[in-house]
């Protein structure tokens, strides 16, 4: 039994850790087989495992991409991922991805045509795929170009942040019952873009978030049945049912500027929200949800969405468009947005005529509702919208950190934006549309009252008016001319204007209008208010404080007792010292009566100071005391009475003994 028992461990020595270590290796195995490279060339394989290349020879099977997906489906491979080690060429044939791959593009995605025929299209996709960084154009194709990709699958097809460029049709959508969908891709400079023919139930076609410009034709997009055309951008001006006719799209659900492109396809994404801000951004971006929720982030950079309708403003963030997926009903998102590090935006921003004032209401983070209209062009998302119709509703709670230079707003439904309204196609950017009014106050002056004003920044402002009335909530007329404004949207000015015709005694009401460059009114700050007060006849009071210069007295030199005991005895003097002065002030009411004869008032206040008790050698006490009127015994009279009182007891006892 012992020796089986060695023989046992010997085996769990030896054996078992060579066995796990050979599953180990396994495992490691089959994930560098998930992993597939092709190249052009077989030197550009150098360094990757599983790497195809094309070869000369102008068939099929000479496609390294055809030779990966063969080698994919001939493996059972799951989930395959086929790199395309750019820039890629495939020869006149077709692309036949009929396993479910996904094929994504490395050093720029770049895949073109090797060759002239351009009889075929460059892609047919019969399986489930997904496409992604990839940029592909059919080269010298002209006459005719070549389609791009061909469409055919029963099984969801993904082509994202892609560039389709340059083809006959870029995406073909036929004969397919799977669903097709296009994000965050640009798609320019094709004959067509895309072309639906399916009309069947189940087949579905699906572009958000895309740019569609430049093509052939004002229809880009053809559509036969359940398709869902909505965010994207067609064109400067121009509108989703004049690109994509038939479609089912949404004027109001457009992206109204292009979004900013990256090297391959478009600066937009899906991301997907937790509870927490994620520790990297998108360009600036951040956003978190209690409930487990998507959400797609636009990108436009510098371009201004809506500009004809919503204006322009002076933005220290890039613009974007937030918007959920449809169907999706979170309780909450938190949208986070940073601002630019510049002098301007950071000074501006966290100025007291921003952030700086402590009121969500000033915070510069605005939205624009281009569908209903609640908003005023650019409002404040701490503000309740400033239009006529958008004013019943309350702004969403906006907070200003200006330790990360960010914004965040909390989205519900209690306000405006909203989940249920606005969260569908609304545009968001840090910014000022308008001037930024540091302050505006009135002070009183000899026959005037004076109104300054101080702006941080001035956009789209003309000039300014100074309004007046008799009461906070009466009429307010005009009374000063227009006030060129002078500022910069990055720089603001100091103003002033003096209000003259004020009359002593009343009290005025002003409010400072705020004129845009279209001549409207912009904002209206105020109503601030002040008066002249009335001048009385001139009063003169003088407060006078004297302080009594005391010099030390010495032991030899003549004192006054600080008070008087009519005692006999040698007195104990009370001596005020140099450091402790009694302080008498006098005060003098020197006012004049009409008759111009002054009246004085004295107060007199004595600072009470420790005493300094001592017995002088000598003195002439013989002053008349100040408190008991009585004349002080000399000295030697009353030591001579002393003596011969002594001389005279001494005398008596010796008789007596």
């Amino acid at each position: 039994m012992e020796i089986m028992k060695k023989w046992l461990v010997l085996f769990l020595v030896f054996f078992l850790p060579g066995s796990l270590g050979s599953q180990e290796i396994s495992a490691a195995d089959f994930q560098l087989q998930n992993q597939l490279y092709v190249a052009n060339t077989e030197s550009l394989c150098n360094g990757y495992e599983n790497c195809f290349f094309n070869d000369t020879t102008d068939l099929p099977e000479s496609i390294a991409l055809m030779k990966a997906i063969k080698f994919a489906r001939d493996n059972s491979l799951p989930d395959a991922i086929i790199t395309v080690l750019s820039p890629y060429e495939i020869n006149s044939h077709t692309v036949l991805v009929d396993y479910p791959v996904t094929i994504v593009g490395k050093n720029n995605g770049w895949i073109s045509t090797s060759n002239d025929n351009c009889s075929r299209p460059m892609f047919m996709i019969s399986a489930q795929a997904t496409l992604r960084d990839i940029y592909l154009t059919d080269g010298t194709c002209n006459s005719p170009s070549r389609d791009l990709l061909i469409v055919t699958s029963t099984s969801p097809v993904l082509i994202e942040h892609s560039t389709l460029q340059n083809g006959q049709t870029a995406v073909s959508y036929q004969a397919s019952s799977g669903q097709l969908t296009l994000r965050f891709d640009q798609i320019n400079n094709n004959q067509f873009a895309v072309s639906s023919l399916n009309a069947g139930p189940n087949a579905q076609l699906l572009l958000v978030a895309n740019n569609i410009t430049s093509n052939g034709s004002s229809t880009q997009v053809s559509c036969s049945a359940n398709s869902l055309v909505d965010h994207n951008f067609w064109g400067t001006g121009v509108f989703p049912e004049q690109s994509a006719p038939g479609c089912g799209a949404d004027d109001d659900k457009r992206l109204d500027a292009p979004i900013l492109t990256e090297t391959t396809g478009v600066a937009a994404r899906l991301l997907n929200l937790t509870n927490t801000l994620p520790s990297t951004d998108f360009y600036g971006f951040k956003a978190s949800s209690p409930n487990s929720v998507s959400l797609y982030a636009v990108n436009h950079g510098n371009s201004i969405p809506f500009s004809a309708d919503a204006g322009s403003i002076y933005h220290c963030s890039n613009y974007f468009d937030i918007f959920l997926p449809p169907g999706t009903s979170p309780g909450e998102i938190t949208l986070s947005f940073s601002y630019r590090d510049t002098n301007d935006c950071v000074a501006i921003i966290q100025s007291a005529a921003y952030c700086g004032s402590g009121d969500q209401t000033k915070f510069p983070l605005l939205w624009y509702d281009p569908k209903t209209r609640v908003t005023d062009k650019w409002d404040k998302t701490g503000d309740k919208p400033q239009s006529s119709v958008g004013s019943i509703y309350a702004g969403q709670e906006t907070t200003c950190r200006t330790a990360s230079k960010t914004i965040e707003v909390v989205v519900d439904n209690n306000g405006r934006p909203d989940l249920l309204n606005d969260m569908f196609f609304t545009p968001f950017v840090i910014g000022y549309e308008q001037a930024g009014l540091l302050s505006f106050t009135a002070t009183s002056a000899v026959n005037a009252i004076n109104l300054n004003w101080t702006t941080v920044t001035e956009v789209n402002t003309q000039s300014f008016q100074v309004t007046r009335s008799l009461t906070s909530d009466g009429a307010y007329e005009i009374i000063s001319n227009d006030i060129a404004a002078a500022g910069t949207p990055a720089s603001g000015k100091s103003y002033s204007y003096a209000d003259t015709t004020a009359v002593i005694g009343q009290t005025y009401y002003y409010e400072l209008v705020i004129l845009d460059t279209d001549g409207s009114i912009q904002q209206v700050l105020g109503p601030i208010s002040a008066s002249i007060t009335p001048q009385s006849t001139p009063t003169r009071t003088a407060t006078l404080t004297r302080t009594p210069i005391y010099r030390s007295p010495t032991p030899f030199q003549t004192a006054t007792s600080a008070f008087g005991t009519g005692a006999s005895d040698e007195p104990t003097l009370s001596l005020p010292t140099t450091t402790n002065t009694p302080t008498i002030e006098l005060t003098a009411d020197l006012s004049l009566t009409p008759d111009e004869t002054p009246t004085q008032t004295a107060t007199i206040t004595r600072t009470p100071t420790p005493t300094v008790s001592g017995t002088p050698n000598s003195g002439v006490l013989g002053k008349t005391d100040r408190y008991s009127g009585q004349k002080q015994v000399p000295f030697f009279l009353g030591g001579i009475a002393v003596l011969v009182l002594i001389a005279l007891l001494g005398f008596y006892i010796h008789r007596k003994h």
